[in-house]
Parts: C-alpha cells; sequence; structure tokens
C-alpha cells in the first residue's frame, strides 16, 4: 500500500474512482457529485494546488490502482471533507489516510464531513473521531416534467445592504449548517443565487439560495426559510415555486436537488406536495482539531 498527496495528473484517476462509489449509497458521501465529468470540473476549480498537487491524499495498492482517498476543499482553516473514500480497505488503512491528510494541511482546524445515512463504514470512521454531530438532513429531487409554471414574481436578489438582515435570519434557522451567511454570500455569482423576499416596508420575510451548474445540467436548492415573523401565509410554498421556475429556466436543468433538515416534517410536507421525492438522508459533523 502507498499513501501520497495527489498530483494533478491523477485528476480524472480520482474522478473515476469516486464517481463509482458515490453512486452507491453504501459508499456515498453527500458533498460530492455522481458524474465523472462534474468531479472532474470541481478537482480542477477548488483542489489545485500551486505546486501542481490536488488537496487530495490517495491510498493506491500493490497494483498501482486508487483503493482510499481524502479531498480537502479548503477555505481558509477549514474544509469540507471529501471522503473517506474506501473500496474493501480497512478502518486502520483509512485511519492512517486520515492522519497523512492532516499532516499535509496542518493550517487546516476546522473539518466538516457529510456522509450518507447508509454509508456505515464511514460513519463508524467518522465517529471514532469524536466529533460533533451537526445535523441529519433529507435530499429531495423534482424535475421539470412534473413542474407548473408561475405568472408572476416577488423574489428578488440579493443586493449590498442585506447582509445583517439575511445573516441573521439564516444563522437562526440554520445555526449548523455546512454554509453560514456569511459562506453564502461569497459562493454569489451567476449560477449560484441568493433570492430574498420582501414586503413593502422592505422587511425580509424569507430567502433561497440555491446553485446551478448549466454545463452538467445540475442544480442544488440549498436553503430556504421564512422569517418566523411572518410564517403560515403561505410565503414558503411561494418561494419554492417560484425558485424551481428560476431555475428550469436553464434548458438544460431537467431536475432539482434539495437538501433539508429531516426533522422538519412541516417543511418536508410543502416540498412532497410541490413534486419532490425522497432521495438520500445525509449526517453532517464537525471536527475540530
Amino acid at each position: 500500500m502507498n499513501i501520497s498527496l495527489a498530483t494533478i495528473t491523477e485528476t480524472n484517476e480520482i474522478a473515476k474512482f469516486i464517481a463509482r462509489l458515490n453512486q452507491q449509497k453504501s459508499t456515498h458521501i453527500g458533498y460530492v457529485g455522481t458524474e465523472f465529468e462534474e468531479i472532474v470540473a470541481t478537482l480542477e476549480d477548488d483542489f489545485v494546488l500551486e505546486n501542481g498537487h490536488l488537496s487530495f491524499v490517495i491510498l493506491k495498492n500493490e497494483d498501482d490502482e486508487i483503493v482510499g482517498a481524502i479531498g480537502l476543499d479548503i477555505d481558509e482553516n477549514s474544509a469540507e471533507v471529501w471522503g473517506p473514500f474506501g473500496d474493501s480497505v480497512s478502518e486502520e488503512a483509512l485511519t492512517i489516510l486520515w492522519q497523512t491528510t492532516l499532516e499535509q494541511f496542518p493550517y487546516v482546524e476546522t473539518a466538516h464531513f457529510f456522509v450518507n445515512l447508509e454509508n456505515i463504514t464511514q460513519q463508524n470512521f467518522i465517529e471514532q473521531l469524536h466529533p460533533k454531530k451537526t445535523g441529519e438532513h433529507l435530499t429531495l429531487t423534482i424535475s421539470k416534467e412534473n413542474f407548473v409554471p408561475l405568472i408572476s414574481q416577488r423574489l428578488v436578489p440579493f443586493q449590498t445592504g442585506d447582509e445583517k438582515d439575511f445573516e441573521s435570519l439564516h444563522n437562526e434557522q440554520f445555526p449548523n449548517t455546512y454554509y453560514d451567511a456569511k459562506t453564502i454570500i461569497t459562493r454569489i455569482n451567476d449560477n449560484n443565487k441568493l433570492l430574498l423576499l420582501k414586503n413593502e416596508q422592505q422587511e425580509l420575510q424569507g430567502y433561497a439560495y440555491f446553485e446551478v451548474k448549466p454545463v452538467f445540467g445540475d442544480a442544488s436548492l440549498d436553503y430556504i426559510a421564512v422569517s418566523p415573523k411572518h410564517q403560515n401565509q403561505g410565503l414558503g410554498t411561494l418561494m419554492l415555486k417560484e425558485v424551481l421556475q428560476e431555475i428550469f429556466k436553464y434548458d438544460n436543468i431537467i431536475k432539482i436537488n434539495l437538501c433539508v433538515s429531516n426533522d422538519n416534517d412541516q417543511a418536508n410536507h410543502v416540498y412532497m406536495k410541490a413534486g419532490f421525492k425522497k432521495e438520500n438522508i445525509l449526517l453532517s459533523y464537525t471536527l475540530e482539531r
């Protein structure tokens, strides 16, 4: 067995390995997609280091085949952990792989994990590190063919000056989540959109944040929330339908993914009524070094 810091020349090999494992619930990691091309693009965009390496540590067998991998999508001193991915490797091997990853990136102080409920091997590995479990999440999906378009629209794009109200509502509604308010704001671009719902007095009633990857025909609705002050007015359903319509404007988007808290039965009922179907249950953990 050989453990090493991956190089950019191994990008395709890593992507192929991850895509194969991530299509199975028993080896599925929530931060990662399942399509080879999408994984390659993300590795090239978010994991390339200045020295020609990737922020990925890989384990190869005697035949020089990847059988284990851990990647870090690093943002300053914190990181989302891609993995650990293991193909019939021991917990001891995963532990050595993780220790090597920490040694390679000593400045990463906080690690976030996002693992499928049916991925028992990785759950057991993560839990023996004694992290803080931060939530249980449900991923849902809806197809364009099941959506009925709307005529009017009330949602408006996030603008400078909205930071305080948005941060207050987001942190209140999602106190222990994978993207805090500041992270969401930094991720906004032409395809990552934060839309707000305001009343005539310009009070923030709710918001939705979604990301679209047109090249891959993929979209995810990461957050949608209504202020407690404005609940029970049908605003959640209104926002949900408007967001779906906005995303389905992309010609090659044929389905939308949504990640929500698994214990929010009232909200999840709204999603189901809108046509969403259950896909995965994911567990989130945070580990401080």
